[in-house]
Formats: C-alpha cells, structure tokens, sequence
C-alpha cells in the first residue's frame, strides 16, 4: 500500500514545473492515469516507481512515504512504553518517556494528548496540581490550535474537562468545555451500526453493546453515590440491580475492560452490607471482588470475549484507562492496598474467609 503516493508525484510535477500529459508521455501512460494517480484513485504500476522516483530524483522508499512506517514503528515504542510504565505504576516513568517522544516527534499529537493523560494523572496531590497543570493547559491549548484530527481534539477536552473540575476547582471552566462536546447522538457508536454491512455491523453492534453496558451500570452507581435521598435498602437494590446488568452481559466473567468499574462496584456493595449488619454478605462481595481483580491480572495483554453478545470482540488490556487518580494496575494492589484496609471492615478483617480471599492472589 503505497500511501500517499499521488500526492507526493502531484507535488513534484509541480515543482518541476511539469504537466500532467508531459509526465504521462515521459512515462509512457496515458494522461487519465496520472491524474487517477494523483487523485488518489488507483496507483501507479509497482514497475513504475523507480522510474517517476528517478525522474523527479527522489528515491523510492521517500515516494512511497516507507518513512511513514518507520514512523509508526517508532511511535508504537513511546505508546506501548508509556502504557507498561503505567500498568506498573510507574506513572512518573510513563511521562518521561513521551517526553521524549514529543521532542521527537512535535508534530504528532497523539503522543501530545498521551502526555496530557499522562501528566493528568499524577496529579494527585495540590503540589502536583501547581506543578504540572500549566504543562496540561499548554498542551490542551497547543492540540486545540493546530491539531486536526477530531479524535485527538475531543481527548484534549475532556482531559481539559476533567483538570478544570477535579484539580483547579473550576467548575464553570469545566462545564463549558463539556458544553462543547457532540452529543452522544451524532457519535461514531450510533452511525456505524447503521452505515456498516455484514460483520462489520455485528462488530459494530457488539462495541456498543459492551460500552454502553459500563455505561448503563455506571450511571446506576453515580446515581447511588449522588442521590443523598436513598435509603441504605435502596441502594443495596440499585447496586445489585447495576451488578446483575454486567452478569448478563458477560455471564462468563470476561469483563475485561469493565474490571475496574465492576470492582469498585463491588466494594461499595460490601461496604453496604457492613453498614446494613450483614457481613456474610459483605464477605461475598468481597470474594467476587477479588476474584474480579486477579481474573484479570492473570490476562493476556488481548483476548477475545466468550460471552454470547459479546462473543469474539477482542480487548487490549492498553484499552484499560482507570477513572481515578492514583489508581494503578494491576488490580490486585488496589484491592489488598485501597479496599480492604477500609475501616469498615475492621471487624472482619481476620475473618477467615479473608485469609481465604486474599489466597486467590497466592
């Protein structure tokens, strides 16, 4: 595949100052072939390119854009190296090296809004706020200004979103910001059920699926944790109704991408049942929890999902973005460090179904 090529041999015929017919009979084709070319209809015979290489003195591998590969190549190392740092929790790690890759590569804005995510999550604390959030608000502001891609540009605002809101306080900022956003009616998930054919569309069916099942049940539990008015009964039914959600659509535990989420659900689950007096039931939510966690540190980096609606859809384990600052992978540190040291379960912590639950990590 050959990307690009028309356009290269459009610009250097200009530059030579040559026209489409003059090139053609250099070359031997006729006209309606150089301007498909350069349209980018067709491309030129493989035994060609040599010979329009030679002809506008430029080589092969730069007509053909070969260096867009290496590229790609190089680019996937800062990515893949940033996200092995972060799964490690080496988060610190992970900036410095797209660092780099922004010094290599300035123009390249994924690794641009990479370093934002990057820079966004350690700020954890307000002296990392003071210190990183002019960078944060530098590079959003850089990506919004020359960046063209709509992918990247929407990233860059809700990273800025997120910032105004969590960091700086600035709920007004924030909230213009996400004022700017597409609805979610004239998004990518609603037109390609409908503009794609054959497995294309089931695919398409199936992402939606599993994204907007996460979706469903996270807004069961944000509406738990926002709705002051609630009983502890009512929200012991609402969490169990948001958990049954997740169980239907992967009643075979392959949650993957949704783990995280399905953990912290869990935990406020247990929490509940340790204010309702049940800790039987708190104990068992906790079990699933754990389970949960190492099911999913115990994963390849990609697999394929077997539950039936979701059947074959494959997850990357670098899909995973954990929602929450200092919260790293893999899930078992937050379950043995963050969950179960809460104080609502001193009294059970030497239960001896704990010493049980904490043995799935062995």
């Amino acid at each position: 595949m050959f990307i690009n090529i028309g356009e290269k041999i459009r610009l250097r015929r200009e530059a030579k100052g040559v026209s489409q017919d003059e090139l053609a009979q250099y070359l031997g084709v006729n006209c309606k072939d150089v301007v498909k070319w350069e349209n980018g209809e067709i491309y030129p015979p493989i035994e060609l390119i040599p010979v329009i290489a030679s002809y506008f003195g430029t080589t092969t591998d730069e007509l053909m854009c070969m260096e867009l590969f290496d590229n790609e190549d190089k680019i996937r190392t800062y990515t893949d190296g940033f996200q092995e740092k972060v799964a490690a929790g080496d988060i610190k790690g992970g900036v410095e090296i797209l660092r780099e890759g922004v010094l290599h590569f300035p123009e390249e804005y994924r690794l641009t809004c990479l370093l934002m995510y990057g820079l966004y999550l350690l700020c954890d604390r307000p002296a990392a706020v003071k210190h990183y959030s002019g960078e944060i608000l530098s590079l959003g502001e850089d990506i919004l200004a020359r960046c063209t891609e709509d992918p990247i540009r929407l990233e860059a605002k809700r990273l800025l979103c997120l910032h105004y809101y969590e960091d700086l306080n600035d709920t007004e900022k924030a909230r213009e910001i996400a004022l700017s956003l597409p609805g979610r009616k004239i998004c990518r998930e609603d037109m390609l059920p409908i503009i794609s054919q054959g497995e294309a569309k089931l695919t398409a069916i199936q992402e939606n699926i599993s994204s907007y099942t996460t979706l469903l049940a996270s807004a069961i539990t944000a509406y738990v944790e926002n709705n002051a008015t609630l009983s502890r009964e009512e929200k012991i039914e609402f969490c169990e109704t948001a958990r049954r959600i997740r169980q239907m659509i992967y009643p075979c535990g392959d949650m993957f991408g949704g783990a995280y989420l399905h953990m912290m659900l869990l935990k406020d689950l247990a929490v509940l049942y340790m204010s309702a007096d049940q800790p039987d039931k708190a104990l068992d939510c906790l079990q699933d929890c754990a389970s949960c966690a190492a099911d999913f540190d115990a994963l390849p980096k990609s697999m394929p999902h077997a539950s039936p609606l979701v059947k074959g859809l494959r997850f990357s384990k670098q899909q995973l973005q954990i929602p929450s600052k200092n919260k790293k992978t893999p899930l078992r540190n937050i379950f043995i460090h963050e969950i179960m040291p809460l104080t609502c379960f001193d009294s059970i912590k030497y239960h001896p179904r704990v010493t049980e639950i904490l043995k799935i990590f062995e």
